[in-house]
């Protein structure tokens, strides 16, 4: 019935956007902890997404046994047949996680969360050194004269961000030129993450895995901060750091995935958008973050000339599948 269809896909694309929320909740979450060092920070949401995955699992298993078995199989699976990549994508997106996490509370929410997105610029020569160096059968992507374009919009958006962040009164600090470079390299690792997701894809392991690596190496890595800096284990702090793990980062990664493998692969790269969308809104909303007319210009270019690239390809793709048609 053309009724259910749409009411199905109408549920399909409000998962998505709910898990976009979710995830962009992130850097609030992040900003509320107190008395705790930036990299405790980061080790929190690494430990309560970790201890998050089970309880997930134990709670979807009542509900959906088969599809809870079938996810498992394809964690073990990927562990078991591909442990390089496993690592590989593991470290990578722990450290893009990581990077963006410490960007988020040094520097700001909603330039880290637009930040984020400049992978595309580096995605190129990522994609380049791992044909080279590390997976000699991979294909290198091809890429027309619009990606180089959206590539040389994007670089001109980043350089815009770092004017205006240097020219901030409250710039100048170490916290504050570390967070720049975080939020920035967040994109390198990002970039690098996206080419890794690509050899998952290739043997047919679903990119929703990267949560499990990504988890597990990034709170091992983080772990000796716990010794060596400030830590402050409150009830406040608790709840925020499981808003961080839990909400936006287990539950949400796993929303947020099962929404875009459900949306038609017209409409979900669209709205993927969402979630710089709701990180950014969220910084203004509740942790009162402003931002000069230089930024929001440069970060208003990096979004929609990501915005703009993705409906060019998308309406290139339908073409191709319409010319295929007999």
């Amino acid at each position: 019935m053309p009724g259910d269809a749409t009411g199905s896909e109408n549920r399909h694309i409000a998962t998505l956007v709910i898990g976009c929320l979710m995830m962009g909740s992130m850097g609030v979450f992040a900003n509320l902890i107190e008395q705790t060092h930036a990299a405790n920070v980061v080790f929190m949401r690494f430990f309560f997404c970790v201890l998050s995955l089970p309880l997930i699992a134990l709670i979807a298993y009542p509900l959906s046994p088969r599809a809870t078995r079938i996810k498992l199989a394809e964690t073990l699976t990927f562990i078991r047949c591909f442990p390089r990549v496993w690592l590989m994508v593991g470290a990578s997106m722990g450290l893009a996680i990581a990077l963006y996490t410490l960007g988020s509370v040094l520097l700001s929410v909603g330039l880290s969360v637009i930040l984020l997105y400049t992978a595309s610029i580096w995605f190129p020569l990522a994609d380049r050194i791992a044909c080279r160096y590390l997976f000699r059968d991979l294909k290198p992507v091809h890429f027309r004269e619009a990606y180089y374009l959206s590539v040389l919009l994007n670089l001109s958006g980043l350089a815009i961000i770092i004017m205006g962040t240097t020219r901030l009164p409250d710039f100048g600090s170490s916290s504050s030129v570390i967070g720049l470079v975080c939020a920035v390299s967040a994109g390198i690792a990002f970039a690098i993450t996206m080419v890794l997701t690509r050899v998952m894809k290739i043997n047919g392991i679903k990119t929703d895995q990267v949560i499990v690596p990504s988890s597990v190496i990034g709170s091992l890595l983080m772990l000796p901060a716990v010794f060596f800096l400030p830590l402050s284990i409150s009830v406040s702090n608790i709840g925020y750091a499981l808003g961080m793990g839990f909400v936006a980062t287990a539950l949400g990664g796993l929303v947020y995935f099962k929404g875009f493998g459900s949306v038609r692969p017209a409409l979900a790269p669209i709205l993927a958008y969402f979630e710089p969308i709701f990180g950014f809104s969220l910084a203004v909303l509740v942790l009162s973050e402003a931002f000069t007319p230089l930024l929001l210009t440069g970060m208003g270019l990096i979004l929609l000339t990501n915005i703009g690239y993705t409906l060019l390809d998308i309406s290139r793709s339908r073409q191709l599948l319409d010319g295929l048609d007999p």
